[in-house]
């Protein structure tokens, strides 16, 4: 590997800001999605309507992403998230003045495709800022100001709404939106590749990224519905609130992106996929069969762990073999398969637990990472794209 590009430099003043920025796009999605579902619930919602919230949000991102690839490549990345950082500030707003639930989730549905505005442009742009021969390591470090969105967002937002209502905790996301926006305003480091393609249907995906993306898609069929139902589910069964279950996930996910940094540069991303897949399995199985103060938190630690592991190992993956003009192109895709994830979990969820319960649906859903496990050795470990070193030597080189 080129020493020289090893040596470059990571904490730029670019870079510490886009994570900023990062940082409270994050807070912004992470602080209601635990607590959307009370005010779901709170309007007059069942089970069904809090997964239907949850699925819309994520498809509005899904549907909105393949074109956001496009407009941050072709018309830039601060661009895209100027708009999209405007649009996190307004919706949280619209929540005051929603009539029902139908307006609610009308305004959520909004609020999804202003997130895939903001998080893709970020999560771009950040890449380009990254030196070339330490893209892996970078961005675990830029992944750590998502994770520590999951430690503080989930805590506050629910701290927020039991102490000062739902109003506040809409104030609270819409103010952590401007500030990013102050924020990423100021970044200097603008020397992004525009791309002048023509939007073609067929240039809105990447499909060198499509087996990290798949494979993400069936972890976060798991990873996002426990997200989404384990305050709640803490609730039911008398286990310390949500908002602690979020701190250790935290903890565990900022001490794995730490310690496992730089393993995607040296090792490839194979063995934090394979390792990643099974703690969110025993996560979810203490979760469902511990139900103690010990079995709670090393449930989080496992589920940090998982998250930690899989997202920037994946990734890595998915963009470090596309072209610099396809990298909106390749993070769009890669998001797409976030989100989905997210909304197919969050909408199945819902009415399994509907009929069949909080236990077996989180046993159920559970089954997703035992198929993103077994996609990934199938189709994904000998891909061009792995990020195995033998292969892209001359590529980094």
């Amino acid at each position: 590997m080129n020493k020289k590009a090893v040596q470059e430099k990571i904490l730029t003043d670019s870079f510490i800001k886009i994570c900023l920025v990062n940082f409270f796009i994050f807070v912004n999605f992470h602080a209601l999605l635990p607590t959307f579902p009370f005010f779901i619930t709170y309007l007059g919602g069942d089970a069904i309507a809090i997964g239907s919230a949850t699925a819309l949000f994520s498809i509005a991102s899904i549907v909105s992403r393949p074109f956001v690839g496009w407009l941050v490549d072709s018309k830039g990345r601060c661009l895209m998230l100027v708009l999209g950082l405007i649009g996190l500030s307004i919706c949280p707003i619209g929540y005051f003045i929603s009539t029902g639930i139908s307006a609610s989730i009308i305004i959520r549905t909004c609020h999804g495709a202003f997130h895939a505005a903001s998080s893709n442009a970020s999560s771009t742009w950040v890449t380009d800022i990254i030196p070339r021969g330490r893209i892996g390591e970078g961005l675990g470090i830029y992944g750590l100001s998502m994770a520590l969105s999951t430690a503080v967002a989930p805590a506050l937002g629910l701290t927020i709404m039991n102490k000062l209502g739902f109003n506040y905790l809409f104030l609270m996301t819409s103010l952590v939106a401007i500030i990013a926006l102050a924020i990423g305003s100021a970044i200097k480091d603008r020397n992004y590749v525009i791309s002048s393609k023509p939007l073609k249907i067929q240039s809105l995906f990447e499909p060198i990224s499509l087996p990290a993306s798949i494979t993400l898609f069936f972890f976060m069929i798991a990873y996002g519905v426990v997200e989404v139902y384990v305050a709640i589910y803490a609730i039911n069964n008398n286990l310390p609130k949500g908002g602690i279950y979020f701190i250790f996930i935290a903890i565990a996910t900022v001490l794995t992106r730490l310690a496992l940094g730089k393993t995607i540069d040296k090792h490839g991303e194979g063995i934090l996929v394979y390792s990643g897949n099974i703690a969110i399995i025993i996560g979810i199985l203490l979760l469902v069969f511990v139900h103690n103060i010990n079995g709670y938190i090393i449930s989080a630690l496992f589920l940090g762990y998982s998250f930690g592991a899989v997202q920037p190992a994946l990734q890595t993956m998915a963009i470090h073999s596309v072209s610099v003009e396809r990298r909106g192109a390749a993070n769009s895709t890669f998001f797409i398969a976030f989100d989905l994830g997210i909304a197919i979990g969050g909408f199945v969820s819902g009415v399994l637990v509907k009929y069949l319960g909080y236990d077996k649906m989180f046993l159920i859903i559970s089954f997703s990472c035992i198929i993103s496990l077994a996609f990934y050795y199938i189709f994904c470990r000998n891909h061009i794209s792995s990020f195995n070193m033998m292969k892209d030597k001359n590529l980094i080189e």
